[in-house]
């Protein structure tokens, strides 16, 4: 478990947020070298972002959290892989801290891979309009960014350097993406795990008992490195750490659900000295991640108890002539 108290607040957006000329000038971020052809950064705006070689050219993971944090990333890519042209950027969720700045990426040319699930916002902030002519697509107007949506898993491949996306169900949210690079043992985690900070359970599309077997299944990988959604880039105890909080959410979350605990006492329960959790503060962000499983998991609760409409009944088939 953490044992660290952290507070982090995300913004659910699907839009892409734009900067002033002055946030502009912020200090680039600076790039950390993970391994041969492979590195990671932390924006100054926004969750942590990657990349690493690939063909000619190179592969981003995520985009920074507005259009300005995204101009600045791509200059990093530029200088740390000799200009390299960006050609494919991967978003582990739509988040808007992690695909703020894809409109950058799409108008430097780079193909958007998303899970199927939540292509629709992805295109929707590709496609808005926009005035602002700091906004890079704003002088394409007739610019069509290619968006490509996985299933379950896809494999980028050049013959020297492997990278696989993989999609293991609903765990921040109904579209999270992850990616692995066997070879260098390095995973590029998401919002799914963090290093040092309490997971984000709000999120509307979010589902604890996905999240939990996500975690796990990672687990088994055993991954070197790890580059985290948010956090210290490199450790990986953010995986056992991330999946820790996350069980005994549920198991405090489960143990309400049974109790029949009303809405309106909750709070009171989650507060009670035999639901807390060891090492973990009792702060606003705890609470609410432990309000907003109960409810995913009283909705669940409610699917299964609801009766499913009637099925007509079946003729009987006619024999087969003799």
């Amino acid at each position: 478990m953490p044992n660290r108290a952290g507070i982090l607040t995300l913004a659910l957006l699907t839009a892409t947020a734009l900067a002033s000329p002055a946030e502009s000038q912020e200090t680039k971020p600076h790039a950390e070298r993970l391994a041969d052809g492979v590195w990671a950064a932390q924006p100054a705006r926004g969750a942590n972002v990657g990349w690493f070689l690939l063909g000619d050219g190179v592969v981003a993971v995520d985009t920074g959290g507005d259009v300005a944090s995204g101009k600045q990333i791509l200059e990093l890519i530029s200088e740390t892989t000799s200009g390299k042209p960006v050609r494919t950027v991967i978003l582990t969720h739509v988040h808007g801290d992690h695909m703020g700045g894809v409109r950058a990426f799409a108008a430097a040319g780079a193909r958007v891979i998303c899970q199927e699930n939540v292509n629709g916002p992805v295109l929707s902030a590709l496609a808005q309009s926009s005035a602002d002519p700091s906004d890079p697509l704003a002088s394409k107007p007739g610019a069509r960014p290619l968006v490509e949506s996985i299933s379950e898993r896809s494999i980028l491949a050049d013959g020297i350097r492997n990278a696989q996306i993989y999609f293991l169900g609903p765990a921040h949210t109904r579209g999270d993406l992850l990616v692995y690079l066997p070879a260098e043992k390095i995973l590029f985690a998401g919002d799914v795990a963090l290093n040092a900070l309490y997971p984000y359970m709000q999120s509307p599309d979010m589902d604890p008992i996905g999240w939990e077997r996500a975690l796990a299944a990672i687990s088994k990988i055993s991954p070197a490195k790890m580059v985290p959604g948010h956090g210290a880039i490199g450790p990986v105890s953010g995986l056992s750490d991330t999946l820790a909080y996350v069980q005994r959410v549920l198991a405090v979350s489960k143990k309400i659900v049974d109790k029949g605990i009303s809405d309106e006492t909750v709070d009171i329960e989650i507060r009670a000295p035999e639901n807390q959790i060891p090492n973990v503060v009792l702060s606003d962000t705890h609470i609410a991640n432990v309000k907003a499983v109960v409810k995913s998991l009283r909705e669940k609760a409610q699917k299964k108890s609801t009766p499913s409409p009637t099925a007509a009944p079946k003729t009987a088939a006619t024999p087969a002539p003799k």
